[in-house]
């Protein structure tokens, strides 16, 4: 997947690599055999993480573009009148818009659903409906949602690309948590100089 291609496309910028770090000090009395073993588990435990991340980043993805079809329904159909609540399972009455943004929310509801949830209740099942655009919902309030969900899209996009940068240059991800944590505690005018330094800008 293309990485940088999608940080373009939702506004992002290639997240910042670290730093050159020194050899780990676990290493220093280890022979050069013991030295690789670990080094490769480590960077194994790394690509599984990564692999991880990345799946649900195309999945999140794929969400993401239901999403923008469904703002581009709500921008030319308006929704949350009236009479759309008082007759939300009656297909009759509503236009061929309406019928396709229900179609979009009533596909993305498992998509919401924690990994491993299982059986799901359906005082559960409202709870997710709420983080998802309806034709309940007045337009404003699902432009609202779909920008949320695009904020933290965005931000998925980003550690991804920055989680995978990071493994290229050292082979692990032991220290990229707290690397991770201290970029993103930075003002966002240092992170903009320092991806305009990546980017030889």
């Amino acid at each position: 997947m293309d990485y940088d291609a999608l940080l373009k496309q939702f506004g992002g910028s290639i997240a910042e690599q670290p730093q050159q770090q020194n050899a780990a000090p676990w290493s220093a009395d280890l022979s050069r055999k013991d030295q690789a073993e670990i080094k490769m588990k480590m960077y194994q435990e790394g690509r599984k993480r990564l692999a991880d991340l990345q799946s649900q980043v195309a999945e999140a993805g794929s969400t993401m573009a239901d999403l923008e079809q469904f703002g581009a329904l709500n921008r030319r159909s308006s929704t949350g009148s009236w009479w759309q609540q008082l007759t939300p399972d009656k297909p009759m009455f509503r236009s061929d818009d309406s019928q396709r943004m229900n179609a979009i929310t009533a596909q993305l509801t498992p998509n919401q659903r924690p990994t491993g949830a299982g059986a799901t209740s359906d005082k559960d099942i409202a709870l997710y409906l709420q983080g998802l655009p309806s034709t309940d919902n007045e337009g404003p309030v699902n432009q609202g949602i779909r920008e949320d969900y695009a904020r933290r899209y965005k931000a998925a996009l980003e550690k991804a690309n920055a989680m995978q940068a990071h493994l290229d240059q050292y082979g692990h991800l032991s220290d990229f948590d707290s690397r991770w944590a201290q970029r993103n505690a930075a003002p966002a005018n240092v992170r903009s100089q320092a991806d305009a330094i990546l980017k030889g800008k």
